[in-house]
């Protein structure tokens, strides 16, 4: 919707000023689909892998008899994890209301002149080596986030050149400042030679727990060890270093032979060194008695219980070894669980019950677990749901190693004494992470029961919960000085823990239980510039109060403008107008008397019915839309019909907060229309003529989980108040840098055409790129980057920076005083002692936040042929923190960055194609 949240302290992460998807309305979180899971989560040991056969529309059929079997020799010969499989007993399919059927014209038609160019220079994108479809890079939120195959390159980034030397990506403008980081010093570690061997199980066996306990049966044959599940660790080399050993598996008395082979031997520096210091800290972890879940520990003897809620919050830590500056270092940050006491079956139950007024409740069923995660009651592993086959059920049979064959029920009594009783119930389908991630088999898949499966996270409807959310913050906003408490607890209890301690002794590891110290910079307040007056946000970086009583950098003209609403509402209306005119009025905003449409009711056919009669009978500049509720449907009309049929701006507020009548929301609702029309509310100078600034992010379509929208906005005038948007479709596995170098074209012409020139630098801020990462975007999306600038500049180079943009991280910071660490100031810059030495990389808190700890966001630069100063890189990042027009405050990320997460979002969500391009000049998507 376009309005607020009610307190500024609400408004860490991503706040709003106004807007059409977030806000207190709760509109945003009615139509918002499956939040995207993080596929660098491990799932453990499935419970059972089987090959029922599938739904053709829900996933593609795998190889009759060869889904399941080991790879092929040529790859690595990782057998566990992948045993041989038969198809199940088949059972006559059920009757079901099927998907419905969406068109695949998810393109609008660009200018004929433009496209033309872009074509044939896409083509040529297509055959460079790299950008083909050999490599593709799987599609998340941000392109790279969700279920995708790890890069395991070490990606380094060469440090720019400065009179600094070693220290050249470090900047010198700003305040000092000490800080704290939620880091732990290795104080001390033995340079080891270690020596890496290959295990492997025969017959196979699929669960870690199990692998080490038979390898534990021959601790005095190993020694001291450390094992992940395929490869061992140790500091002695075993003498033959190929070797064969013989364990019982307990639960059956089977035999299980054990295959040992040399493979490497890791010496100090190694970056698989790291890798062996993480092995090594979830042993002691395992000590603490914390429950592994997913990748995390969590606490199960601290749990919280919501009983009104029927939620449990798990408190937990994160935990990572790295190397950074000068030292290695333990990363720990506090992580929650949130547990629902709700099984998958109670959410299939509850939309069969709804069968008689939904017809489509397994289409709505499906909808609602695909995508999420859930976790399973009998060995606490998560599972990422990625489809449903309503074709079996717990009495439906699979084939196990031996070749017989055995129900689910039946499995599940024997091997974990669970028995099953809500009946037939369709099976959850998870691919298998591990075969993906290992071999790039697609069809391995594992089977679910609902019953067994606990839903994890909360939904859309608990985000709209008030009560609810404000409970949860309770205990999840954890402000920096009992942050620090908690963790400096944890390392104590790391340090003091026998069995810990013992492990750590083993490996002569010393760590320390202080939080690392370090020195940030805090940069000067920034210039805000209305047309009349300068002023800054001061330490809090927000300067609504002066925005407010001060005309706009620029206003535009609007002379005829309509408010649709439901007739009863139509009296609250005039008032809501009236004193949305006096808040423009007091920004020299003029906006004249609308002209009020009364609609017998507030249902999406009246609304759609009324705005096409508006349109055939004037030209309104904006049309904003009064709806009684915040049902997703009745938005997504509206905006579907005012951003793809017809190119108007539109606004749509809630009946409840006209009736308000708050002069807080009109202030905000006036200034988001005066940025729709083309208007811009203030300025922050950026001295650099002639630079073009990209933002570029990307969102699923909500209901076709294959098609994703990535969407780039880029500045088109020197002041940065101008904006070019666009966005383009495509399929998960297509090529995303084609199109995002595509997008980079028509900016770059539109550029050209109202400046008569094109930019003479450019700088990209790329969001949703995970670690494993960096490596393939700067081998595929750099370099078409690069190469499609050589077809519009010629032979020319222009010079740019690509800056990775990074928000979802375990790093805080923590500035020590004398009532107890609090929030560092926003401008405060980090590049020193926890950034990577191998990287041109740095922190940026930008916000102040009053609730929780602040959370700052990770760059990296990634290329720099514009070879701008360390300093100069760091200052233009936090002015343009300063310009997203949907808040009058600074926000996490640059505004080019936030503005393509709202257009991303709003065509992922509503829209589901790409606007009409005569919007393609405003920010219409605000």
């Amino acid at each position: 919707m376009d309005q607020i949240r009610p307190s500024r302290g609400k408004a860490r992460g991503r706040p709003q000023i106004a807007s059409d998807q977030q806000g207190s309305s709760g509109l945003s979180q009615g139509i918002r689909g499956p939040r995207p899971i993080h596929s660098t989560q491990f799932i453990g040991p499935r419970p059972i892998i089987s090959q029922p056969t599938p739904t053709p529309q829900s996933f593609p059929t795998p190889r009759p008899g060869a889904a399941m079997q080991r790879p092929p020799r040529q790859m690595p010969p990782r057998a566990a994890g992948a045993p041989q499989q038969r198809a199940p007993q088949q059972r006559a399919p059920r009757p079901y209301a099927p998907r419905p059927v969406v068109s695949s014209d998810i393109s609008s038609a660009p200018r004929q002149d433009l496209m033309a160019g872009v074509q044939q220079v896409t083509e040529g994108l297509k055959t460079l080596d790299g950008g083909g479809g050999d490599t593709p890079l799987p599609l998340g939120r941000g392109a790279v986030r969700g279920r995708r195959q790890i890069d395991l390159e070490h990606y380094r980034t060469p440090r720019p050149q400065s009179s600094l030397g070693e220290k050249g990506k470090q900047g010198t403008t700003g305040q000092p400042v000490k800080l704290l980081a939620n880091y732990f010093p290795i104080t001390s570690y033995t340079n080891w030679c270690l020596y890496q061997y290959r295990v492997d199980y025969n017959p196979e066996e699929d669960r870690i727990s199990t692998k080490k306990g038979l390898l534990a049966q021959h601790r005095e044959r190993l020694g001291g060890y450390l094992f992940d599940g395929t490869m061992l660790f140790s500091g002695s080399r075993y003498d033959p270093p190929n070797f064969e050993l013989t364990s019982t598996r307990r639960s059956d008395d089977q035999k299980i032979v054990i295959t040992v082979k040399f493979t490497n031997v890791i010496e100090t520096g190694d970056y698989a060194n790291i890798q062996v210091f993480n092995l090594l800290l979830r042993n002691c972890l395992r000590h603490l008695n914390l429950t592994l879940i997913g990748r995390n520990f969590y606490d199960s003897k601290a749990i919280i219980e919501l009983h009104q809620h029927k939620l449990q919050l798990w408190p937990g830590y994160e935990t990572t070894i790295g190397r950074y500056e000068d030292n290695i270092l333990l990363c720990a940050e506090i992580s929650t669980k949130v547990m629902r006491q709700d099984t998958v079956l109670d959410f299939l139950n509850q939309c069969a019950t709804d069968r008689n007024r939904d017809r489509d409740w397994m289409i709505k069923f499906k909808s609602g677990i695909v995508g999420t995660t859930v976790m399973t009651k009998y060995n606490n592993e998560t599972y990422r749901i990625d489809d449903v086959d309503e074709n079996s059920d717990p009495t439906s049979e699979f084939s196990k190693k031996d070749g017989s064959k055995i129900s689910y029920i039946q499995y599940y009594k024997e091997k974990y004494n669970l028995t099953i009783r809500g009946g037939r119930q369709p099976m959850l389908i998870s691919k298998n992470k591990r075969s993906i991630r290992q071999f790039g088999i697609e069809d391995t898949l594992v089977y679910l029961v609902p019953e067994l499966c606990v839903m994890t996270g909360i939904t859309d409807a608990m985000r709209n919960n008030f009560t609810l959310m404000k409970d949860m913050a309770t205990y999840t906003r954890i402000n920096p000085r009992e942050r620090t408490e908690r963790l400096t607890n944890f390392a104590n209890r790391l340090l003091n823990t026998p069995k810990s301690v013992a492990e750590l002794k083993n490996w002569n590891l010393t760590l320390s239980n202080r939080l690392v110290e370090l020195t940030a910079r805090t940069l000067q307040p920034e210039t805000i510039q209305s047309r009349t007056n300068k002023y800054n946000g001061g330490n809090e970086a927000d300067w609504t109060k002066c925005l407010r009583a001060l005309p706009m950098f620029t206003s535009a003209i609007v002379k005829h403008w309509v408010i649709l609403a439901p007739k009863e509402n139509c009296r609250e209306v005039d008032t809501f107008a009236q004193s949305l005119a006096k808040a423009a009025q007091g920004m020299s905003f003029i906006l004249p008397r609308p002209a009020i449409v009364p609609m017998n009711d507030g249902r999406s056919n009246s609304f759609l019915m009324h705005i096409e009669q508006v349109l055939n009978e004037s030209n309104p500049a904006l049309i904003l839309c009064v709806i009684p509720s915040s049902r997703g449907d009745v938005y997504s009309l509206i905006k579907r019909k005012l951003c793809i049929d017809r190119a108007v701006p539109s606004q749509v507020v809630l009946a409840k907060n006209v009736q308000k009548n708050n002069m807080s929301v009109c202030t905000k609702i006036a200034i988001q229309i005066n940025c729709k029309l083309g208007g811009a509310p203030w300025l922050v100078t950026i001295p650099k003529k002639g630079m073009m600034i990209i933002g570029f992010d990307v969102c699923h379509d909500s209901q076709r989980k294959n098609i994703s929208f990535g969407a780039l906005v880029a500045n088109m005038n020197d002041t940065h108040t101008s904006y070019f948007s666009c966005v383009e479709p495509h399929e998960s596995g297509q090529e995303l840098s084609v199109h995002f170098a595509t997008g980079v074209i028509k900016a770059l012409a539109k550029y050209k055409t109202i400046n008569g020139t094109l930019p003479s630098c450019i700088v990209v801020y790329r969001d949703g790129v995970g670690e494993g990462q960096i490596s393939h975007v700067h081998k595929t999306e750099v370099r078409l980057l690069q190469t499609a600038c050589e077809q519009v500049y010629g032979t020319t180079a222009v010079p740019f920076a690509f800056i990775i943009v990074t928000k979802r991280i375990s790093t805080r910071f923590f500035a020590p005083s004398k009532s107890g660490p609090e929030n560092p100031q926003p401008g405060t810059v980090v590049d020193t002692v926890v950034t990577d030495p191998t990287k041109y990389d740095f922190f940026l808190v930008s916000q102040h936040v009053r609730q929780g700890t602040v959370t700052p966001t990770h760059y990296n630069v990634i290329e720099d042929t514009l070879k701008l100063p360390p300093d100069i890189m760091q200052r233009l990042t936090f002015k343009l923190t300063h310009m997203y027009y949907n808040w009058s405050g600074t926000v996490r990320v640059p505004a080019p960055c936030q503005f393509a997460h709202k257009l991303a979002f709003l065509t992922g969500q509503s829209l589901r194609r790409a606007p009409n391009t005569g919007l393609d000049e405003l920010l219409f998507f605000l």
